[in-house]
């Protein structure tokens, strides 16, 4: 298993663009965690070429009594190894209802903190098995073809680079390893507790190989293999509608082609579907695009509803002339953000931060409006766009007016221009 996972690694290293390779792991303390840490270990100790520098960090979720505990123990395990090692605790309130979607969410924002800070790529443990369960899960949801792509090893969230290396891996050779190697790990009680999703899910599952389908899990992921070499196929057959038919601008709005949408809505509700969703979730900066019947209500209601103007994620949606223009509302907008230079930053989900001066976003409200040109196509709306997009207010009480740029959500953000001192860039989610 060692030879196998240092030459899969060998290869994410190599098609990382920084010469100087630095990673965030995620360590629960876990066996899957716990098993990639001495994989990790190992690859560093041989293969300096590669210049690595690995820096786990340990999510104390708080929600058990031996948790700091724990996490401590796990600390010192990974700083004897030779690692600089943090432990972040959440203490923000926990929920009633939904525990483990919400501690997913709040580790997931500690740990892309942490790689923001350090300009790093996130390195997580998910294996083979988990990826069958996640598949699993998304067929009992009946998600759509994106969703049952599943986790890949490499993918990018908010400009992160998200790295699985374990995925190839099925649980019982991780167990092997770890028990080989004689690698203390620690069980969270809650992996055995049914009321949790993915507990319930690895339950059915196990009974499911039992009794009827022992290759459950290889077929899961031989689908998800599958349904992504056709979800690729389909993106190139988009791309060149996507181009000719929809205008994305830095500043977070859109305008799609009237015409030429209805067309395409009436040969494909699948797509249109998909179009406008990604749209709204750019425009919006939320997390996942709106349902899909509620984003098919709204495509039924622009082109067969007298009504004008409708609103979505966030988003106001409303037809002049022959374009259908999708703006972000004024309202659920978050200012309350204090900015660290040289270290990326998230706005309202929907642009990324990079600032080469620490300060406060404020309001560009009272300051110089021309955020939007007089030639650009939202320029009639530029008072509303304005009141969407921050200035930076910095430490000496300079403000600055942002630069706005356009990013591919699916690519690294590896190059920081030099010539810009607040940039705002757009993660544009439409061809994701």
């Amino acid at each position: 298993m060692i030879e196998v996972f240092n030459n899969h690694f060998q290869e994410i290293c190599k098609n990382l663009t920084s010469s100087k390779k630095t990673f965030v792991l995620g360590l629960s303390g876990g066996m899957d965690s716990m098993a990639l840490l001495y994989l990790l270990k190992n690859f560093v100790e041989n293969n300096k070429k590669f210049k690595i520098e690995i820096f786990p960090v340990i999510i104390d979720h708080n929600l058990r009594q031996v948790s700091s505990k724990e996490a401590y123990e796990v600390k010192k395990i990974a700083d004897d190894l030779g690692f600089s090692t943090n432990i972040k605790k959440i203490y923000s309130k926990i929920p009633t209802g939904n525990i483990q979607n919400w501690a997913r969410k709040k580790r997931r924002d500690l740990l892309c903190e942490s790689a923001y800070g350090l300009s790093a790529n996130l390195l997580l443990a998910h294996h083979f098995d988990d990826q069958a369960e996640t598949l699993f899960m998304r067929f009992t949801k009946k998600s759509g073809l994106e969703g049952l792509q599943g986790m890949r090893s490499i993918s990018f969230w908010n400009g992160i680079s998200i790295i699985r290396p374990l995925l190839f891996f099925t649980k019982k050779q991780l167990r092997s390893y770890v028990e080989n190697k004689n690698i203390n790990f620690f069980e969270d009680t809650s992996n055995s507790m049914l009321e949790f999703e993915r507990v319930k899910t690895r339950y059915l599952l196990n009974r499911i190989r039992k009794n009827k389908w022992p290759n459950i899990s290889q077929d899961l992921n031989k689908f998800s293999d599958i349904n992504n070499h056709l979800i690729k196929k389909i993106k190139f057959l988009s791309t060149s509608w996507v181009k000719q038919n929809i205008l994305i601008d830095a500043s977070g709005a859109v305008i799609v082609n009237y015409n030429n949408l209805k067309i395409i809505c009436q040969k494909s509700n699948l797509f249109s579907i998909n179009i406008v969703g990604k749209i709204i979730q750019t425009v919006g900066g939320k997390e996942y695009p709106p349902k899909r019947k509620k984003t098919y209500n709204l495509i039924h209601s622009i082109f067969f509803n007298d009504s004008n103007n409708k609103t979505l994620g966030n988003v106001n949606i409303f037809r002049k002339k022959n374009d259908v223009y999708f703006v972000r509302e004024q309202r659920n907008i978050n200012l309350n953000i204090e900015i660290k230079k040289d270290k990326l930053h998230i706005f309202d989900g929907r642009f990324l931060i990079i600032s080469k001066k620490s300060g406060y976003l404020i309001s560009s409200s009272g300051n110089d409006p021309k955020i939007i040109s007089n030639v650009n196509p939202f320029f009639k709306y530029k008072d509303i766009i304005n009141n969407t997009i921050p200035y930076l207010q910095t430490l000496e009480g300079t403000r600055i007016k942002p630069h706005l740029r356009l990013m591919n959500i699916n690519s690294e953000l590896n190059k920081k221009p030099n010539n810009i001192s607040f940039g705002l860039y757009l993660m544009n989610r439409v061809l994701v």
